[in-house]
């Protein structure tokens, strides 16, 4: 009798040690299909010229780091319209003073390199609506992760970091600079 219960209790134990074993295993094929998913949408969006750059970081000039509001920071790219609203820290070049970086403009000369040996996207434009122009500079991770550098004569150099949402909808975004997002 005791080697009947014996028998039985490690059936049991060796039964649900599989199961366990079977479920981590469909958890981590489901997060693969998830991250490829994801990679897939990254690349037809940066592809297709529609995503919204979220900005989460400053990087001062000096070394510092300033942590940014993602919903009221970000860089649109909607085929040939693109919407810069951005902090601004650093040195300007200007009698009116700058705080923030918001432009409602075109995006010309969009030059879009992949670099799939490590998995990068790197995408130069500038931006122009008649006055100002911003020469922007992206460089994208295949994950959604993003650099974006702003430059103009106006301001320093400025450097951001943040990760990229592409843009579902067929409908164009027409908000106008300053409109949180």
């Amino acid at each position: 009798m005791k080697k009947l219960l014996i028998i039985i209790t490690t059936l049991m134990v060796i039964s649900s040690c599989v199961t366990t074993k079977e479920t981590r295993f469909s958890r981590s094929e489901t997060r693969k299909e998830k991250k490829i998913a994801n990679q897939d949408e990254v690349r037809k969006a940066v592809e297709s010229k529609r995503y919204i750059i979220k900005l989460e970081k400053l990087y001062n000039t000096r070394g510092g780091i300033t942590y940014l509001m993602p919903r009221s920071n970000y860089i649109i790219v909607d085929g040939e319209r693109a919407i810069i609203s951005a902090a601004y820290l650093g040195r300007q070049y200007d009698v009116r003073g700058i705080a923030a970086l918001d432009m409602l403009g075109r995006a010309m000369n969009y030059e879009l390199t992949s670099n799939l040996s490590k998995g990068m996207y790197e995408v130069k434009m500038k931006i122009n609506n008649g006055n100002t122009s911003f020469d922007v500079y992206l460089s994208i991770s295949k994950n959604g992760t993003c650099s974006a550098s702003v430059s103009t004569l106006k301001i320093d150099y400025v450097r951001y970091a943040g990760y990229i949402v592409p843009i579902k909808d067929t409908k164009t975004i027409t908000p106008s600079p300053g409109d949180i997002i």
